[in-house]
């Protein structure tokens, strides 16, 4: 009997952290690309993602334009960075923007408090 107790409530207090963490943030999915021209998918939360910035190489599907660098909170005082086009830029910034309207406006309709952490 104290076995499995102690079995559950370790398995409780190594899950506990990466569920709070998983049900309490927004994610952003996008597509990535670097500069040769090799996509992926990334998610990320949206209250990590710190700002985007200009890309050192051009986009190989239009040479005309820039890739942007999306750099991310990677919890350790440094960022991670993904490659994304222009156009998937602009879409991560709508999402994030959207979010944060939905936020307020639920702050704005109703007594709620969010507490992030």
């Amino acid at each position: 009997m104290k076995k499995s107790f102690l079995l559950a409530a370790l398995a409780v207090l190594l899950v506990a952290p990466f569920y709070s963490q998983a049900a309490d943030g927004y994610q952003v999915v996008f597509e990535t690309m670097d500069c040769s021209g090799n996509t992926g998918f990334a998610t990320v939360g949206a209250h990590e993602i710190y700002k985007i910035n200009n890309g050192d190489c051009s986009n190989p599907e239009d040479p005309g334009k820039k890739l942007k660098q999306l750099l991310v909170h990677d919890g350790h005082g440094s960022y991670t960075v993904y490659t994304l086009t222009q156009e998937e830029a602009r879409s991560v910034m709508k999402d994030v923007k959207e979010y944060m309207k939905s936020r307020k406006g639920l702050l704005d309709r109703s007594n709620s408090v969010i507490i992030s952490h």
